[in-house]
């Protein structure tokens, strides 16, 4: 059974998004970056990571919207379970790609437009210093 914020477009978000982290994965061990044990980043993804292909995440839109952005802007984007104040290790090698491989200018005007999804309890938001949203799902 399919999970109800499993769509086609957030499933073909999510082929993009694996592809992203699998590229930035090989450019940071090629650099010897892949291992860097820091606090305040995620070594490997989670089980239900947005960038593993065939998680809930990874098929939902407004997951992989969210992800897109804050990959694409810079914005860092927390590991969601656990919910340890991490950064998600799919964000950190999506990142790397993208930053070597930029993305088209029409993508990132077209990011640029987009708002973050509100959390689904606000009360567990997680905020940057500057207010940016910080999490998937």
């Amino acid at each position: 059974m399919t999970h109800s914020r499993v769509t086609p477009q957030g499933q073909a978000m999510g082929k993009t998004a694996a592809r992203l982290a699998e590229h930035g994965m090989t450019r940071l061990q090629a650099e010897g970056l892949a291992d860097l044990n820091l606090p305040m980043l995620r070594d490997e993804m989670c089980k239900t990571c947005a960038c593993r292909a065939g998680t809930v995440p990874n098929g939902c839109l407004q997951t992989q919207m969210d992800f897109l952005k804050a990959v694409v802007e810079g914005q860092p984007f927390l590991c969601h379970a656990p919910q340890d104040g991490r950064m998600c290790a799919g964000w950190v090698r999506a990142r790397a790609e993208v930053v070597a491989n930029p993305m088209p200018r029409q993508v990132v005007e077209l990011l640029a437009k987009v708002e973050y999804s509100p959390p689904d309890d606000p009360a567990a938001a997680t905020l940057g210093e500057s207010g940016e949203k910080m999490g998937g799902e």
